[in-house]
């Protein structure tokens, strides 16, 4: 191997190349540099859901995922989780991470996952994602560290897509049939540098406290009378001052057009106790003719109150001494059953518990859909948002 090249891999047959290197490195040498693929399929009727990702981190050497699912079962909500990681190399081009698998199908129209039986937990899947729309990117997602340091802790591109689901899922020997009609789903893809990857580095100058003190990112699908689809979907994270620290929003339309949302006002409701969400309105602000700005207005309600896959077991944050990203050997399988997820945990014992899916639904005037809701809210929150 020549000294300043890396080595080759079977991708390097392609011409294909954005950097002046092989593709088993990356344009950036930052520890947090991650590529994500993420999934959430949901019940129409709010009973069932199920999550899937995979993060790749060629600068730790390490590929890992998750596989859920979240169910109501009578006056409680359960969460299965399986997490498995492993060495990057060898197996760079390999979307498998012990018995998980991502397999594209046909690209942008069909994608397949899979939970394959094991030690973990018993639960297995095998679930093909259809597309309903194309897939639409967010504006770059830019972040500076809230230390005197400065660092760029975040440039990632996104794009996420709407489909259908169909498949099976086998849950203590239970069988479930998925069928398009009764499921809807989203699926995204990222890459990057992200922050919280990997625990927290002991010698570096700490973050400041502050943290944000309302934070959603949302997508949707939805139908109008005539049959037709689009997109409504937002993303902000907002300071305890009321300045946004990121904003993106957009509705997409089926042929392609991405309208650009101006500014979101949210008015939001959350139960006290976990910060789930309850209810809301979304006021969109977009570009109408010439000078003018049109309103258009958008109202969310959670389909069930509790249901919605906690994302802090899938390492989205510090769990049982471990975050995504994080080396665990040539390979680690783990996971655990929560029988009641309204129980597990409260605010004060852990804030980010709130952080999940949860499954929506949208109105805006006569057309309706379905959507998913990721929030995060603080106990002091800003103008437009209620604890209840």
């Amino acid at each position: 191997m020549v000294h300043s090249i890396a080595r080759l891999t079977a991708a390097d047959e392609y011409p294909i190349h954005q950097i002046a290197n092989t593709f088993a490195t990356v344009g950036s040498s930052d520890f947090n540099w991650t590529e994500k693929i993420w999934f959430t399929l949901m019940r129409k009727d709010g009973t069932q859901q199920v999550n899937f990702g995979i993060g790749k981190y060629p600068n730790r050497n390490v590929l890992d995922g998750f596989a859920g699912t979240c169910r109501r079962i009578g006056d409680r909500v359960e969460q299965r989780t399986v997490r498995a990681s492993r060495e990057l190399d060898p197996g760079l081009l390999d979307t498998v991470v012990g018995p998980l698998c991502y397999e594209v199908i046909e690209p942008f129209h069909k994608l397949r996952i899979t939970l394959a039986e094991n030690d973990a937990q018993p639960l297995q899947f095998d679930l093909t994602f259809h597309d309903r729309m194309q897939p639409f990117f967010e504006e770059r997602d830019v972040e500076f560290s809230r230390d005197d340091a400065g660092r760029q802790c975040s440039d990632v591109v996104r794009y996420h897509q709407s489909g259908t689901i169909s498949g099976w899922i086998l849950i203590d020997g239970e069988r479930i049939e998925v069928k398009p009609d009764e499921w809807f789903g989203f699926r995204d893809r990222s890459w990057g540098v992200r922050d919280n990857v990997g625990l927290a580095i002991a010698d570096l100058m700490p973050k400041s406290k502050v943290m944000s003190s309302h934070f959603n990112w949302f997508v949707s699908q939805i139908q109008r009378p005539d049959g037709s689809f689009y997109e409504f979907t937002n993303y902000f994270r907002g300071v305890k001052d009321g300045q946004l620290e990121h904003f993106t929003a957009f509705i997409n339309e089926s042929d392609g057009r991405q309208i650009p949302v101006l500014q979101a006002y949210p008015e939001m409701r959350y139960r006290a106790s976990d910060h789930g969400f309850i209810s809301g309105k979304i006021y969109a602000l977009i570009p109408g003719p010439g000078r003018k700005i049109e309103e258009r207005v958008f109202t969310l309600e959670a389909i069930d109150p509790v249901l919605g896959f906690r994302l802090h077991t899938a390492l989205y944050g510090p769990w049982k001494g471990m975050a995504h990203g994080s080396w665990k050997g040539k390979l680690h399988i783990d996971g655990e059953c929560i029988d009641d997820v309204a129980k597990a945990f409260t605010i004060k014992e852990n804030f980010m518990w709130q952080v999940g899916d949860r499954p929506i639904l949208i109105r805006e005037g006569d057309n309706i859909g379905y959507g998913d809701l990721e929030s995060g809210v603080s106990d002091d929150p800003p103008e437009g948002v209620t604890l209840v």
